[in-house]
């Protein structure tokens, strides 16, 4: 009897010696395969709370801000009112985005910009200096909306629409038969819209870089021609008048933009989940 107790406690530590080594080996087996097996990292991100964006941009008009046929200043058509004299431009815009729902697809705008257009421009490269030419500053606000489709994304694609209110004014200096004048065009608001479309690429989660186009119609509303008591100024007159007016005519302040910079994010928080790679 004492004999067949001790064979069963022998029996039963092997069972339990057994039931340990497989609890300590297995894992160790298991350990070792995942650390031979390829992982996947997997990042979560939410949209951020606020973005401030800067970017700088090279304008192209079109329309009657396109100058002439080959881009030109012309003093006679300047002055029969058929356009406005410039086709190139330089500016600069700074936006505030805010999204208006959690996901962060919708988000509202807020921006403020100043581009400079000149006929001194068309012949930059070409080292060329005229005496006449005209040069406008335009001030603008633009309050907006945009479609973002990757919001937690580091690639960031969105389109958006915006209405902007633009202070309009400028210089010139035009040469006749007669004399030669350097005018003073009176600034001027105009109401319009504008269309956008571009990507933000995140380096991190603070920091970032956007590019895109815009289009930009910036006189479609509030469109006046009147004359000026002063002969050294005058008004932007950009609406078709009956009478004879000098510089005054039907004319779209409108152009296209090629815009860059950089992005800051606020308010980004992320996870980290790392899992092995199933084939």
């Amino acid at each position: 009897m004492y004999l067949h107790t001790k064979e069963r406690l022998g029996v039963k530590m092997k069972k339990n010696i057994l039931i340990v080594s497989f609890c300590i080996i297995f894992p160790l087996i298991i350990s070792a395969q995942t650390e031979n097996q390829e992982q996947v990292k997997l990042i979560i991100r939410n949209a951020p709370s606020f973005t401030l964006e800067g970017s700088i941009n090279y304008d192209y008009g079109v329309y009657e801000l396109s100058g002439n046929y080959n881009g030109d200043f012309n003093s006679q058509e300047f002055i029969e009112g058929k356009n406005f004299g410039v086709r190139h431009g330089i500016g600069g815009i700074i936006t505030a985005k805010v999204p208006m729902h959690k996901k962060g697809h919708l988000r509202g705008s807020f921006s403020i910009s100043y581009n400079n257009f000149s006929s001194k421009y068309s012949k930059a490269l070409e080292n060329l200096s005229e005496a006449d030419f005209v040069k406008y500053n335009v001030f603008s606000w633009i309050l907006g909306i945009e479609n973002s489709f990757t919001p937690t994304y580091k690639f960031k694609t969105y389109v958006g629409i915006g209405l902007i209110g633009s202070l309009i004014n400028g210089t010139a200096r035009i040469t006749t038969e007669e004399s030669s004048n350097n005018l003073t065009i009176l600034p001027a608001f105009r109401l319009g819209v504008t269309l956008n479309s571009g990507l933000e690429y995140m380096l991190t989660n603070k920091m970032g870089l956007n590019c895109g186009i815009r289009f930009t119609h910036a006189n479609l509303w509030l469109k006046e021609s009147k004359p000026s008591d002063n002969p050294e100024e005058i008004y932007l007159n950009d609406k078709k008048v009956t009478t004879n007016q000098s510089y005054s005519g039907f004319k779209q302040f409108a152009w296209g933009s090629f815009f860059a910079g950089i992005n800051y994010y606020f308010g980004i928080a992320q996870k980290e989940y790392i899992y092995p790679k199933h084939n």
